[in-house]
């Protein structure tokens, strides 16, 4: 049976919602995630992962970099990459990277955290504040 692909999710930031582009090989939220309704957000970001560790694999960037990320936008970040996790071969297919601004202890231990529980290679970036 031919792969079909998936449709690339492209998502404008706005003031309480990250950028978002997921397209074969590439998974990016970079910005602000502070919606009161982040579940309303990242169901289909979740369903598109789900669906993207079915397919054929390919070596996958993950860039997850965020000014702010509220409680409920975490559990759903967390919870993409738990699905991530699934993915055939992942320590050797999946690179995730997370940038935090320099001096952001909160941000790059929340990405420790996530890390702690998946086996899934990481690398941290830290950047200067903008």
């Amino acid at each position: 049976m031919a792969d079909m692909g998936l449709e690339i999710i492209k998502i404008e930031p706005t003031k309480v919602t990250p950028q978002v582009l997921f397209l074969e090989g590439h998974l990016e939220i970079r910005g602000r995630s502070i919606a009161e309704n982040a579940s309303e957000f990242y169901r289909p970001l979740e369903a598109w992962v789900a669906a993207y560790v079915e397919q054929p694999e390919v070596r996958t960037r993950v860039i997850l970099s965020f000014d702010f990320i509220n409680t409920s936008s975490t559990k759903w970040v967390y919870s993409i990459i738990k699905r991530l996790a699934l993915y055939p071969n992942v320590r050797e297919n999946v690179s995730i990277e997370w940038f935090y601004e320099k001096g952001d202890e909160e941000q790059y231990e929340l990405g420790q955290i996530i890390q702690s529980f998946i086996d899934c290679p990481f690398i941290y970036y830290e950047t200067e504040q903008t």
